[in-house]
């Protein structure tokens, strides 16, 4: 009696160290919004952001007096250049130029910004992509680091919401899937892409639409929900990325569909107020934008590529489903065979659940009907993905739009969703399962991993201890999760994720990395002094003289203009090299005038003296001396140059 007296009381401070710290989540919980903006105000007044722009640290290298790197820590990502080549330049850009919706700097005659990845403008489509409003409110600098921590903390947000729905409002559960979902390494990895911005606007959507219903009885919430709905469906169309928008927009109609009390909610005058306004602003918001970028768009579907592109399923070898297993090295060593964002993908439970599926949902899919919905949906992108589909099936569907890359991420997101329901299913609701049941879907899953990552192309970046690693890993996890050993499966599964993620995009502060630099300073001098001229850049030059706001000869063309060049291909002959979205690239010497498809989407033009002079450039950058170039009409001044990395600046006089 005496012994069991002192182990109550051993055992009471762990109770109640246990009841306060579960009072302690509760009240960070209550007050979630409250500390989520505190910590985004603090993050955009110190002008903090991950975006990889220090990558110009590598091609601009020399700083202005007074002026340091803005990297804090982490690594810049070259691999990430759709990031700090091409959608940050559109809108620091935009900043720099008055944030028209038709950008005159990036091109000869310029970029639509509604299509050109959904940059910050004065005009409706801005309504409906909230992490550009910074950019607009604040400038260039907080701009900056309003889109990331915006982003970032909407994304914690709303997986916090939607692990609430998938889970039964599981506050704990949920709370995992506000760190699993938006560190996974295919969102950071894709975090500034239309992935990144296609889920926040996804969960935004299903969020803003279940609590609407939720929280009925308060018209207040559903009036911010009404809101959070239109600014959220808005954005989603508008991003224009069918390859992802086609399979997460039948993931979301799925869950509309299954809205669960949609039938014991008795509507009211509210929601005819609300629900019809709602759908006013969404037609007016898209509508509008859509509208006066049609030519751009109707452009954008005419060209080689992305345009024609026509997907039919089938074209991904198997082993590259289960790629998640080495997420958690690339942060610190690159794939030698790819590069790291296009293997990136979702950690998930799916291998585990497929096998025990039977027992899971046999005479249960009512009772356990978004598991059940989940798992069909995942399984028709794993049949995407292996199987070549009719062309009739692929395009009634749309899915002929779905690259088997992004059904892959489609795949792992909607995985990710699935195994949360299935944690909870398991812990929560007292589901039987045979220990021999998952003991053969562990060796199942354990004897899969070692194939995949023994051989192929990871076998080329995996070594023997790596694959030991990942398969004890893998082994401790599993069967943490079906013993509910639920502290030691947390830890593990946080620590694989943040592994994964959590060290993928640097941390910096400010937009140093381009306009402290000596060449910066000196454009800008320049086109102070001799505004609205036509410059001209070789190398990387297309993507950064646009930020400093000069008018680019060439840049990053999301909408192709044919037009501009006929000059080098009078008869049209080229088309199908510069007819498509393209970095476009130029050198600068005696060559015959040529254009030249360097991958599906870069091209490069090679411009004699009298090419420049018949465009009507004025400056160049360039990395060699042009004095050589020079001829009894036009005549190379220089102003800069050579630099630390032996750029020059020249003017073209006649």
């Amino acid at each position: 009696m005496e012994q069991q007296l002192t182990t109550r009381k051993e055992k009471q401070p762990l109770r109640n160290q246990a009841e306060q710290s579960a009072r302690l989540v509760d009240h960070l919980l209550r007050w979630r919004y409250l500390l989520a903006a505190v910590i985004f105000i603090l993050l955009v007044a110190f002008k903090v952001h991950g975006s990889s722009l220090n990558m110009w640290d590598a091609y601009v290298s020399e700083y202005a007096d007074g002026q340091k790197s803005s990297l804090i820590a982490g690594e810049p990502r070259g691999v990430r250049s759709d990031e700090w080549l091409v959608q940050t330049p559109f809108s620091l850009s935009q900043t720099q130029t008055g944030l028209k919706t038709h950008n005159d700097v990036i091109t000869l005659n310029g970029q639509d910004m509604v299509v050109g990845y959904n940059s910050p403008a004065w005009n409706l489509a801005t309504l409906a992509k909230p992490f550009t409003w910074g950019y607009v409110l604040l400038g260039k600098e907080y701009g900056l680091s309003w889109y990331w921590n915006l982003k970032l903390i909407g994304l914690i947000l709303f997986s916090f919401e939607i692990g609430l729905i998938v889970t039964r409002r599981n506050k704990y559960l949920a709370l995992l899937a506000s760190v699993w979902i938006p560190f996974s390494s295919a969102l950071q990895w894709w975090f500034v892409s239309p992935v990144g911005d296609l889920v926040f606007f996804g969960l935004g959507f299903l969020v803003g639409i279940y609590n609407y219903f939720y929280y009925h009885s308060s018209v207040r919430r559903r009036v911010i929900c009404a809101i959070t709905a239109v600014i959220m469906a808005s954005g989603f169309v508008l991003v224009i990325y069918p390859a992802l928008q086609v399979p997460l927009g039948y993931l979301i109609l799925l869950f509309l569909i299954l809205l669960e009390f949609r039938k014991k909610i008795k509507l009211d005058k509210w929601d005819g107020v609300l629900i019809g306004g709602a759908l006013l602003m969404t037609a007016i918001i898209v509508g509008g934008s859509l509208y006066g970028s049609l030519d751009s768009l109707k452009a954008v579907m005419d060209t080689a590529y992305p345009g024609k592109r026509v997907s039919l399923g089938g074209d991904m070898p198997k082993r590259d489903i289960l790629l998640f297993l080495t997420n958690w090295k690339m942060p610190f060593q690159d794939v030698p065979y790819s590069n790291n964002s296009e293997i990136s993908s979702f950690y998930q439970l799916f291998f585990v659940i497929l096998p025990l599926s039977p027992f899971i949902f046999y005479k249960k899919i009512k009772e356990n009907i978004y598991g059940f919905v989940l798992f069909v949906y995942c399984l028709f992108n794993l049949v995407w993905m292996s199987v070549q589909f009719p062309t009739i099936f692929a395009k009634l569907t749309l899915w002929s739009y779905v690259p088997e890359q992004r059904a892959m991420l489609s795949f792992g997101f909607a995985a990710v969703l699935l195994s949360l329901w299935f944690i909870d299913y398991l812990w929560n609701r007292q589901a039987k399962i045979p220990m021999m049941a998952w003991l053969g879907a562990l060796g199942l899953n354990v004897v899969l991993y070692f194939f995949v990552l023994y051989t192929g192309n990871l076998r080329l970046y995996v070594t023997r201890m790596d694959i030991i690693g990942v398969l004890v890993v893998a082994t401790v996890l599993i069967v943490a999760l079906f013993k509910r050993w639920r502290t030691l499966f947390v830890l593990v599964l946080l620590g694989i994720i943040m592994v994964s993620g959590a060290f993928v995009n640097p941390i910096s502060r400010g937009v140093s990395a381009v306009y402290g630099k000596k060449l910066a300073v000196e454009v800008e001098e320049i086109n102070k002094k001799d505004p609205n001229q036509l410059w001209v850049g070789e190398r990387l030059m297309y993507g950064y003289l646009p930020m400093l706001g000069v008018h680019t000869f060439n840049g990053v063309a999301f909408t192709p203009d044919l037009e501009a060049w006929k000059p080098l291909d009078p008869k049209g002959k080229d088309t199908f090299i510069y007819n498509r979205y393209a970095h476009i690239n130029v050198e600068v010497g005696n060559q015959t005038p040529v254009l030249e498809l360097m991958q599906k989407d870069a091209i490069i033009a090679r411009l004699s003296p009298e090419k420049l002079k018949e465009y009507g450039i004025k400056y160049a950058v360039v990395y060699k001396p042009l004095e050589p170039l020079d001829t009894p009409t036009i005549h190379f001044e220089k102003l800069y140059g050579p630099d630390q990395n032996g750029a020059y600046i020249y003017r073209i006089n006649d």
